[in-house]
């Protein structure tokens, strides 16, 4: 398994900036359990989504019996509309400082013409519209109480077009461009935001759409690696990628090249505001 060099972390600060209260959409195994299972070792309070109620109880109960937190398992599909706005309502009597986007995976080989059309539409709903209602609802909660954190999970595969995974990655892609865009207009404002352009982990998720194929897992990355970078990250990069696939060597530089652009455009956007309100 590929391992990352993480950065120093100060968790104490962390859980005093993203605390009492973070919720973890898509958090019953894998990547979201590893999140789960971070953010609880810090004693910050949980709010479990998935469709699978049984799943996040037992989860949530070994993090209560381990670390003293208190929970919340919540049964959503993201797949269905409103689903991001309902979970905004449900959870109005709680400090929220926290809101993880983990939902969304999709396994490869899926043709765009093949697959029904309702497909495509309930992953758009997922990546896009949930993410976006989601985020609008506890943004401005954050900007109420004046701080706050939004990690999203996107993909590698956000980064370009990839067959056979077309609308996984195009619904990927917009998260990148959302977090980077959110990410210039918090500026200033104690709100942090990062996307993570996730690359291949080995998850459940993983293991169940490759069984049968032969997959080296080796070249997978330990997701909570993954996790801990993205938490480590959150406040001081808008999107964490993590170097996978064909041009893993560049990658360090897209990332460098991404924020440069963005810091520009920002500051024009800072300059075109101003006159425009002048």
């Amino acid at each position: 398994m590929r391992k990352i060099d993480l950065p120093a972390f100060d968790s104490a600060a962390f859980a005093a900036s993203y605390g009492p209260w973070a919720i973890i959409a898509g958090a019953s195994e894998g990547t979201g359990a590893c999140y789960a299972q971070q953010l609880a070792a810090m004693g910050i309070n949980l709010v479990l989504v998935s469709r699978r109620l049984p799943a996040l109880e037992a989860l949530g109960q070994q993090l209560a019996n381990d670390h003293g937190i208190v929970f919340r398992a919540i049964a959503a599909d993201l797949t269905e509309a409103g689903a991001g706005g309902r979970l905004v309502e449900a959870t109005a009597d709680l400090d929220i400082g926290l809101y993880i986007s983990n939902a969304g995976a999709d396994g490869a080989g899926n043709s765009f013409f093949g697959a029904p059309v309702e497909r495509s539409l309930r992953l758009l709903t997922m990546n896009a519209a949930n993410v976006l209602e989601a985020v609008h609802g506890f943004g401005n909660r954050f900007l109420a109480r004046g701080k706050g954190g939004v990690i999203i999970m996107s993909s590698g595969a956000g980064l370009g077009g990839q067959p056979w995974l077309v609308m996984y990655s195009a619904t990927k892609a917009f998260e990148l461009n959302f977090v980077e865009s959110l990410w210039a207009e918090l500026d200033g404002q104690n709100i942090d935001i990062v996307g993570v352009a996730a690359p291949i982990m080995d998850t459940p998720t993983l293991r169940r759409a490759t069984e049968g194929l032969g997959m080296d897992y080796s070249i997978a990355y330990d997701p909570s690696d993954v996790c801990a970078l993205a938490l480590a990250s959150l406040g001081k990069e808008p999107l964490v990628i993590v170097p996978d696939g064909p041009d893993e060597a560049k990658i360090p530089q897209i990332q460098a090249d991404r924020k440069t652009r963005l810091v520009a455009l920002a500051e024009w956007g800072k300059a075109y505001t101003a006159a425009a309100t002048a």
